[in-house]
C-alpha cells in the first residue's frame, strides 16, 4: 500500500531512515534536519490516541488469521471484560465469524477457530 501523505507512521519511518544516512555521511543530512524530522514525528505520534494504536494492532492480529477473500472489521466494545470485537465477512458481505476478546491475541484465536471448516457429524458411522 502506497501513501502520498504524511501521517504519524510515515513521518516516524522517514525520521528513522535519516539516522543511518546521517551516521554514514554527516554532510548529506544535517544534524538540524535529523532533529527536526524526529521532533515532527514525535509530535505526530503524540497526537495519535492510544486506542487507535491498540485497534490497529488488533486488526493486524485478526487480519493474519483470516482467509483469502475475507475482510476483517475490528471495534472497541463497551464491555470492560472483552474490550475488543471483530467481525469477518466474505466478499459478498456475508458474516463468516464474529467474536469479542480479552486481548488481541485471544480475539484472533477465537476468529481463527470460528473460521475452521467444521467436519461432518460427531464421529458416528454412516448407516
Amino acid at each position: 500500500m502506497t501513501t502520498n501523505y504524511f501521517n504519524a507512521y510515515t513521518q516516524a519511518l522517514g525520521a528513522l531512515r535519516l539516522i543511518p544516512i546521517y551516521l554514514d555521511s554527516p554532510g548529506v543530512v544535517s544534524r538540524a534536519t535529523l532533529i527536526g524530522a524526529a521532533s515532527e514525528a514525535i509530535d505526530l505520534l503524540d497526537s495519535v490516541p492510544c486506542r487507535t494504536v491498540e485497534l490497529a494492532e488488533v486488526f493486524r492480529c485478526v487480519n493474519n488469521v483470516i482467509q483469502e477473500g475475507q475482510v476483517a472489521y475490528v471495534t472497541p466494545t463497551n464491555c470492560p471484560e472483552y474490550p475488543f470485537g471483530a467481525v469477518v465477512a466474505d466478499a459478498n458481505g456475508h458474516i463468516c465469524a464474529a467474536a469479542m476478546g480479552k486481548s488481541k491475541e485471544g480475539l484472533a484465536e477465537l476468529i481463527r477457530l470460528k473460521l475452521v471448516p467444521r467436519s461432518e457429524g460427531l464421529g458416528e458411522e454412516a448407516a
